[in-house]
């Protein structure tokens, strides 16, 4: 799907039930570049419109992919899938909610203007739902250099930190 086409007038877009799906690179999320591996991978989402009621407007985002992030213990490439539902309150720029509404956790409040770019709204999420420090769940960070028999640093600070109890 084009560009152009992820770019919504998002209030219009939940008035008339308007959704739009599709897949994207994993390349095409560009804030993503520093914490990714690589561009392997694609990115497959559903956005959905809704009027609800009360005259309310939601926007309903569905998720799926897998990036290549880097292991914080070994450095190497570690996969992470991810299955993401968003529920999204569109507020108008300029109109406050009531406290009460911002504490309800079934869904968020975003403000809105005249256009929504769906690709940064899918890239908040993504990024807002990655681990702060991605590793492999066995993973064992290397105690020597290359094979070296040499200690590293923090070896060495371990068995001094030893020696001073």
């Amino acid at each position: 799907m084009s560009q152009e086409s992820l770019n919504i007038d998002p209030l219009a877009f939940a008035r008339d039930h308007g959704q739009r799906a599709g897949e994207l690179a994993v390349a095409a999320f560009e804030r993503l570049a520093d914490v990714r591996v690589s561009d392997v991978g694609s990115v497959r989402y559903v956005a959905s419109g809704r009027l609800d009621g009360e005259g309310q407007r939601w926007l309903s985002v569905h998720l799926e992919g897998a990036l290549q992030l880097r292991c914080q213990r070994c450095l190497e490439a570690v996969d992470w899938h991810f299955d993401l539902d968003s529920r999204l309150m569109l507020v108008p720029e300029g109109r406050a909610l009531p406290d009460e509404m911002l504490e309800e956790d079934d869904w968020d409040p975003i403000p809105v203007g005249a256009r929504l770019d769906l690709l940064a709204l899918f890239e908040d999420e993504v990024l807002l739902a990655m681990p702060a420090a991605p590793r492999h769940e066995s993973c064992v960070a290397p105690s020597r250099v290359d094979g070296d028999d040499r200690i590293t640093p923090f070896a060495a600070l371990a068995k001094l930190r030893s020696r001073e109890v």
